[in-house]
């Protein structure tokens, strides 16, 4: 797994590639906990070159996103490949997260949060 983030209007875009899983899940979860530690509230997480989780990496998505909205955050998650939205979609996790289809959509329902 590869993270790239960038700052865009104040929001925090994280590219996801490669597998979120076991091995790649404490990584992602370790990166975004330190870019909320350091004041980040509205995070955008690019899932398009992202082409496999596993529940450990839905588990990390979920250990991220709770401090997140504690704090009054806005979190949108956006590109999901079909692979992966059928595991959100098994899982229910797509009523519980807020996800776009674009980049685009994901940044703009970020900045009206």
């Amino acid at each position: 797994m590869d993270i790239d983030v960038r700052l865009q209007d104040g929001i925090h875009v994280l590219k996801i590639s490669g597998q979120l899983d076991a091995l790649s899940g404490p990584d992602y979860e370790q990166r975004v906990n330190r870019l909320i530690a350091e004041g980040a509230r509205r995070l955008v997480v690019d899932f398009e070159p992202l082409v496999y989780i596993s529940s450990a990496g839905l588990r990390a998505l979920l250990n991220t996103s709770k401090p997140l909205m504690i704090q009054g955050g806005a979190l949108v998650y956006a590109n999901l490949q079909p692979s992966v939205r059928e595991v959100f979609e098994m899982t229910g996790l797509l009523s519980l997260f807020k996800v776009c289809d674009s980049l685009p959509e994901a940044i703009a329902l970020v900045q009206a949060s």
